[in-house]
């Protein structure tokens, strides 16, 4: 897609002594992954390294100061490229030049085919960036935040990612050996589908945050620093235990290590992106089709728990959505079962129209 069709592509310039006139940016290649400010001293790299400490003052998790972190080192390293290194040179125009910047960006993943990034991606960084200015907007850095009214434009709301069927899920899990790591993996396959654990949630899975008499698994720290209790099945407790005892010993690299996964060459807690690739191998040794990760499991297990008739309210407490609005989304995965039953049990389904 293409936010900034039919405007002139000149670089932006800068006036002496005055603010940016604010064109098109120009079509210069940009990396779009930097992860933390430039190592050239600015105004703004300055203030982006205070904001990120403030954040983390202020108990946001590493998470997602993380992520923050690698939205603003984008920003930053787009306007240092334009010689805008101070905060009030960013102007209303610039931000949005910079949004329509990144809808013409493309994923930098390792994938056959790039797509460009999805509404949500694009919302989040249009999100940190009003964050940010806001921030420095209370501390009088600026007059007002240049970020307020920033929107997306065409945005709308997506429908989740693909959900796999139940015949490709038994693929999926089926699909790791017998080994050390194919222990490991099958039993990480099987938490993800029985719990739907974000990644983050699951690499941070200790032993003992594993209950294994109540099939329950304790979150510590999830998403917005909430902890809560998750239920796990038969078939991933089986597989888990299984780890644990043949495979786990000969991973750790000591023994007194709290990680429930680990990973292979470390011997310390799985990391994302290990977890992401192996999700991804798994599912491309099947032969599935579908784009396969920890969060279309999640997905997954969300769709069949609310096909399988689960209450909504039930689902939104194992996910730790703090929203309802946000579990009421996979519903909308399941309209075509709802039309299905809609004609197998209406009383005039099997009305003739003459």
């Amino acid at each position: 897609m293409s936010g900034a069709e039919g405007l002139p592509r000149t670089p932006i310039q800068i006036q002496e002594g005055g603010l940016p006139k604010a064109n098109l940016p120009s079509a210069r290649p940009f990396a779009g992954r930097s992860v933390a400010p430039s190592p050239a001293t600015t105004e703004l790299s300055s203030l982006v390294t205070s904001y990120l400490a403030d954040s983390l003052a202020k108990g946001r998790s590493r998470g997602t100061v993380a992520y923050r972190r690698v939205y603003l080192g984008q920003i930053l390293a787009w306007l240092e490229e334009r010689a805008i290194t101070r905060a009030r040179l960013v102007t209303p125009r610039v931000l949005a030049e910079y949004l329509a910047h990144l809808k013409t960006r493309e994923t930098d993943y390792k994938r056959k085919n790039p797509s460009p990034l999805s509404v949500k991606t694009l919302a989040a960084e249009a999100s940190v960036l009003r964050l940010f200015f806001a921030w420095l907007t209370a501390r009088r850095v600026l007059l007002f935040n240049p970020a307020e009214d920033l929107e997306l434009g065409d945005r709308t709301d997506p429908l989740p990612k693909p959900v796999l069927t139940e015949a490709e899920v038994r693929a999926l899990l089926a699909a790791p050996g017998t080994d050390t790591l194919g222990l490991r993996d099958r039993a990480i396959l099987e938490t993800l589908y029985s719990t739907g654990l974000r990644r983050a949630e699951l690499c941070g899975l200790d032993l003992y945050d594993l209950d294994q008499a109540s099939e329950i698994v304790r979150v510590r720290g999830g998403k917005g620093g909430r902890d809560r209790i998750v239920p796990i099945g038969s078939w991933a407790l089986a597989a888990i235990r299984r780890y644990v005892q043949e495979a786990r010993p000969e991973l750790i690299a000591r023994p007194k290590e709290p990680a429930l996964f680990v990973a292979s060459i470390t011997g310390r807690r799985l990391s994302v992106k290990t977890l992401n690739r192996l999700v991804r191998l798994h599912a491309e040794t099947t032969g599935i089709e579908k784009r396969v990760t920890p969060h279309v499991l999640r997905h997954t297990c969300a769709t069949h728990l609310l096909q399988g008739g689960a209450d909504l309210r039930h689902v939104q407490a194992i996910l730790g959505h703090a929203s309802i609005a946000t579990t009421q989304i996979y519903t909308r995965v399941a309209v075509e079962d709802l039309c299905a039953v809609h004609r197998r049990h209406h009383p005039r389904r099997e009305l003739k129209i003459p």
